[in-house]
């Protein structure tokens, strides 16, 4: 079960979970987020080639010339996960920003 986070403007801003988090963004730019699962962290965002901005536009070209980086594309709209430090496989982190995406879905209906 997650627990969300809200900021000051009470806007959903990221969730809690047993054994982390994860936030939307942590960048001053608003481009990416941050997960934790246990004492494994890795950084994310959601790409789609047509509709990101310039930011996430140029962000997704310097992550793919990374080694340390996963893109799971679901029908153009892609989950982009770099900068993993920590054990847990990237398969996991995506798992559990499937659930908090997820959750943020069935909030809005």
């Amino acid at each position: 079960m997650m627990e969300t986070i809200l900021n000051e403007y009470d806007m959903v801003v990221g969730a809690r979970f047993g054994n982390g988090t994860i936030q939307d963004y942590v960048d001053e730019d608003n481009t990416y987020g941050l997960i934790r699962i246990e004492d494994s962290t890795c950084k994310w965002f959601l790409y789609h080639k047509e509709e990101s901005d310039d930011l996430s536009q140029k962000l997704y070209k310097k992550v793919t010339l990374q080694n340390n980086h996963f893109i799971r594309n679901d029908f153009g709209e892609e989950i982009v996960l770099f900068d993993k430090e920590g054990s847990l496989s990237f398969e996991i982190f995506i798992k559990k920003i499937d659930e908090y995406l997820d959750d943020q879905l069935g909030e809005l209906f």
